[in-house]
């Protein structure tokens, strides 16, 4: 007994099965997390190593290169890609897809820790972090003081926001920026302890060696266990201006207060934030990896409403970037977008069926199919995110097919007379092989796409598994809940019935519609079959026409979102300082902020202590509030800073996908060599071919030679002869200039740390610099003495990836696709002279179109076998299989092609991947028509002719039902133009362009195909001595 009889036979059963489902569904829906994207797992662990003070050359030939000699023999390692700047280091190791993240972080926090005997003495320690896309922030907020300083504002952010956000479920921290931490600063007069033979160097051993407290172990007294200890640190900032230093010729005591100013200050900053041209502290708020980004929002902002009140006068939170708002306006747009495609795909079951019974029972598999799939969903450890709902919204034209060609076939045996119990079993039976079949072919696509490799993969697994099992749960229920409706709420047909149907006036226009279509299709079949080779040829060319059309449309890794946001890199001349760069940029930022298309402006300057640099976080009003699109918008900021800022070089590119991870330019070009003398002509060429490409825009050298430096190279044969080490040249030079920490002041639960250095006057100028003092057992020798000081340019920041040096390009692109560019890159730099050992590569969303291509090339590939297989089965031959995906697949991609080209847009990620989803869902209307003619062959001893002729109009209805529910159920999608709308739309176009075209011309291509194998196999059958039908006479003109 088949599944549809169980049902049909126990409808009891069937109800509960289905209620179960249903309320399985609803369950595993209310647990299921939000989210932007799904949880993927990019296998990348950084290590930053501080080296304050050290010059970008210092730092990449004493940290950055013995990092990457640690990591380098680790297994599993894609690239290491690192970055020496001032006073830091910055590796970033990028692991195969696969390896465990947490084990390969443990692994090389172990390489480090072995390698740290390594570094100098002066860097600080080491931080191992693994990428985490589910631990990323999910609220940025900028912090105004109201009148009081930003190292209070940020004292008060450090202390009083961050633990309380930090204590809300789901917060794995929360990182407070910009404002100077305290510091104790301790300036000494070089004249004062050149006079007393005193060193920096060894005031800071004095001031270590004066604030400590060490344990001294215990002893018995009596039956009590005394500790002892030595108490001797330094409790406040006068304890420290009378910290004995020296001892005077005449036997008194020389306290720091007397040869230097001990200030309570705060650090020197190197970054600086403000929000709306003010100065302001921003924080971030960092969700734990896997937490629910709506509630964790939701939370934090419920928490920081009711510390509010709490807060001091004057001081204000505002937000500045929110994740959840795009990912619920995203989230209502798919919502949207479903239920008004699944309402179109019931009113065109109405229209065809012209009864509201079945339209109900066709229906009932809608709800029941979506609501099911949440429970798989959670099985599968899904989220309701961007890509889940993606699959939802383009399955629900497909949800409500297989319940239609079933109800429809039902339909067909109640209208011969049958009774509905009969009509039930026996339409089901009919048609289940080839319900079963079709179904198959859309899993037997999206399986592949599930599973593709790559980063790419990881964000389709969720869509591709989504899909698949939404559309097996809707052909269970097609198999069970819909006979079962159909057998006991349906009638059988009574002749002359339509007289008396009190809807008859109403019917009588659609059903004479129908006619004349089955009329007319009747027509043109029988002229298709008497000219097969000229709809071959028709359809040949079609296909050829559609690879023009593909390269006018142009190629895109993905189509340029309109999130409201953009960003703007800003670069200054090298050697321009902090508070000149904020003063440079800020009339810029007064210009825009007057235009009230820009809400907020976040300007970070000097990122990564990079103080030449500004890098802005642009918020737009929203795209519905608007009359232009976002690259109007990038564009009014570009010229903006270009004519205040003609000398500034400019990148503008959109935020990031996941919060916190780098901001690259959609075109990267990376030009690699062994040393700077090679390396640099090499990227000037690379950037003038670039500026020359149509299409190119920003093109930002991400390399600055001329950051101005005093280069001190120590005479090792006079420091010899003077008694001193060249380690001692270096530490003397660094006390005096950069100073270093000479312990720290505890206050309360702050730890203040306490910096030592000479006095600005005597550290101002390079004369400065060769007078400085060292002393030594022979006595004082000048600095000139035993080195030599000269000017120099080096740049700002060391960019190495597999352990060379590499300058990168950035641009974007502007009114051409990434494909076409990438490919006249790839010419113009066939043409460039490279130097031995040098070479370029094309990164950025370039490197990730091509990746992605690749990957779905696979999926292609194996979406074609895994079809051909589903169709082989089910046809129990060969050659059939062929005939239905030679005519189909190449019929819907013509379609696709154009209706994205039409649309205005480019073939990228979304299109494609609709045109991988059309090889499943146009598979399904000539899979009907093929085994309604083949069963005709077989059943009834038709010719295969003679069977086509009946098996087209005969399956007439059910395709254009099927197709018209798709084409009206993915329409609310393709026009929309809500949050998310860019990668959305281009999906559900093509898909819409191939099951037109595909419809259309299968109707009419299929049977002839159909026709020519049949022919070929009979004449092969016939030479070989095999009896075949012989087939019917054409029918007359």
């Amino acid at each position: 007994m088949n599944l549809s009889a169980i049902a049909i036979k126990r409808p009891v059963f069937t109800v509960m099965v289905t209620v179960a489902l249903m309320v399985l569904g609803l369950m595993g829906m209310s647990r299921l997390g939000t989210d932007l994207f799904p949880n993927v797992t990019f296998p990348v662990v950084v290590v930053n190593v501080p080296y304050p003070g050290a010059s970008p050359r210092e730092v990449e030939q004493l940290v950055t290169k013995q990092v990457e000699d640690a990591v380098v023999s680790m297994n599993g390692i894609d690239r290491i890609k690192s970055s020496s700047r001032e006073s830091l280091s910055s590796t970033i190791i990028i692991f195969d897809l696969g390896v465990d993240t947490q084990e390969a972080a443990t692994q090389v926090r172990e390489r480090i820790a072995q390698t740290r005997y390594k570094l100098p003495s002066e860097v600080k320690e080491p931080v191992v972090r693994r990428f985490d896309v589910g631990a990323a922030p999910v609220l940025t907020y900028g912090l105004s003081g109201g009148g009081r300083s930003l190292p209070e504002t940020a004292k008060f952010a450090r202390d009083v926001i961050k633990p309380a956000l930090e204590q809300v479920d789901g917060v794995a921290a929360v990182e407070v920026k910009g404002g100077a931490e305290r510091e104790i600063k301790v300036n000494l007069d070089r004249a004062k302890i050149d006079a007393l033979h005193l060193s920096v160097v060894a005031i800071i051993g004095q001031l270590k060696a004066q604030n400590l407290n060490v344990p001294a172990g215990h002893y018995d007294e009596g039956a009590r266990e005394i500790s002892v200890r030595t108490v001797g640190e330094l409790g406040n900032v006068d304890d420290v201006r009378n910290v004995i230093v020296a001892t005077a010729a005449d036997g008194s005591s020389v306290r720091l207060a007397d040869v230097g100013t001990v200030d309570d200050g705060y650090e020197e900053l190197r970054t600086r934030i403000r929000v709306n041209n003010e100065p302001a502290v921003s924080f971030d708020v960092v969700k734990q990896s896997g937490a629910n980004t709506v509630a964790v929002s939701d939370a934090v902002k419920a928490k920081l409403a009711k510390i509010r009140p709490t807060f001091p006068e004057g001081i204000e939170a505002s937000i500045i970037i929110e994740q959840a708002k795009f990912i619920r306006e995203n989230t209502h747009e798919v919502q949207i977008a479903i239920i008004f495609g699944g309402a179109m795909a019931i009113l065109v079951i109405l229209f065809f069926m012209l009864d509201l019974r079945s339209t109900l029972i066709s229906a009932v598999a809608l709800p029941t199919s979506v609501i099911s799939t949440f429970f798989l969903m959670y099985v599968l450890n899904f989220s309701i995110n961007m890509m889940t709902l993606l699959g939802l919204s383009l399955a629900i034209g497909l949800l409500i097919d297989d319940a239609v060609v079933v109800r429809e076939n039902i339909q067909k045996h109640l209208e011969r007379g049958v009774e509905p119990r009969k009509a039930a079993l026996d339409g089901t039976k009919e048609i289940s092989l080839s319900v079963l079949a079709t179904t198959l072919t859309v899993v037997a696509v999206f399986i592949p796409v599930a599973f593709m490799s790559g980063i790419v993969g990881q964000f389709f697994r969720q869509f591709g598994l989504t899909i698949a099992g939404a559309v097996l749960m809707s052909l269970f229920v097609a198999f069970t809940l819909d006979p079962m409706l159909s057998s006991r709420f349906s009638k059988a047909h009574v002749p002359g019935e339509l007289q008396h149907d009190r809807f008859a006036v109403l019917k009588r226009p659609f059903l004479y519609v129908f006619d004349s279509i089955d009329h007319f299709y009747r027509v043109v079949l029988g002229w298709v079959v008497r000219r097969k080779l000229v709809v071959g040829l028709l359809a040949v060319v079609s296909f050829l026409a559609m690879f023009p059309i593909g390269g006018l449309t142009g190629f895109d890794f993905v189509n340029q979102e309109d999130r409201g946001q953009f960003v703007l890199d800003i670069q200054l001349p090298a050697g321009t300082k902090l508070h000149e760069s904020a003063a440079r940029v800020a009339p810029v930022e007064k210009k825009l902020l007057e235009d009230p298309r820009f809400v907020t402006l976040l300007s970070v300057l000097g990122p990564d202590g990079e103080v030449n640099r500004v890098k802005w976080r642009v918020v737009t009003v929203p795209k519905q509030e608007r009359s232009v699109g976002i690259a109007t918008l990038k564009d009014v900021a570009r010229d903006a800073v270009k004519a205040q800022l003609p000398d500034a070089s400019i990148s503008v590119t959109d935020p990031p996908f996941v919060e916190g991870a780098a901001t690259e330019a959609p075109i990267m070009v990376l030009v690699r060599a062994p040393d700077y003398d090679t390396l640099a002509p090499l990227a000037k060429d690379v950037e003038d071919l670039m500026r020359q490409i149509p299409g190119i825009v920003d093109v930002s050298m991400k390399y600055v030679p001329g950051q101005p430096e005093l280069r001190v190279s120590v005479d090792r044969d006079k420091a010899a002869r003077a008694g001193i080490p060249v380690a001692n040249v270096a530490l003397a030079l660094r006390a005096g200039i950069e100073g270093d920490e000479a312990g720290k002041l505890r206050q309360g639960k702050d730890d203040v740390p306490i910096r030592v250095r000479l006095a600005s006057p005597d550290r101002a100028s390079m004369e400065d610099v060769l007078s400085m003092t060292i002393w030594t057992q022979k006595g004082p020798v000048a600095l000139g003495d035993v080195a030599t000081v000269d000017r120099g340019e080096g740049p700002s920041v060391i960019d190495r990836e597999n352990r060379e040096r590499q300058i990168a390009i950035w641009a974007a692109s502007r009114g051409r696709g990434l494909g076409e560019i990438a490919q006249e890159l790839d010419e113009g730099f066939a043409k460039l002279k490279m130097p031995p050992g040098a070479s370029i590569h094309l990164d950025g969303q370039i490197r990730q179109m091509r990746e992605s291509n690749s990957s779905m090339a696979v999926a292609f590939g194996l979406a074609l076998v895994f079809i051909y297989i589903v169709l082989a089965s089910q046809f129990e031959s060969f050659v059939h299989p062929i005939t239905i995906m030679m005519t189909t697949i190449p019929l819907a991609a013509v379609g696709a092609v154009v209706g994205v080209f039409m649309s205005g847009t480019t073939l990228a990620m979304g299109s494609l991947i609709g045109i991988i989803f059309l090889m499943g869902l146009v598979t399904k209307n000539a899979i009907l028509v093929v085994d309604r003619a083949l069963v005709r062959v077989r059943d009834h001893g038709e010719t295969p002719l003679q069977a086509i002729l009946e098996a087209g109009p005969e399956r007439l209805r059910p395709i254009l039902m099927t197709s018209a529910a798709m084409i009206l159920g993915m329409l609310p999608t393709a026009i929309s133009r809500g949050d998310g709308s860019e990668f959305r739309a281009p999906m559900a176009i093509a898909v819409i362009g191939g099951v037109v075209s595909s419809t259309v011309l299968s109707l009419v291509v299929v049977p002839a195909f159909y026709l020519a194998v049949e022919g070929a196999k009979a004449r092969l059958a016939k030479r070989f001595g095999r009896a075949t039908p012989e087939p019917a006479p054409e029918p007359a003109e």
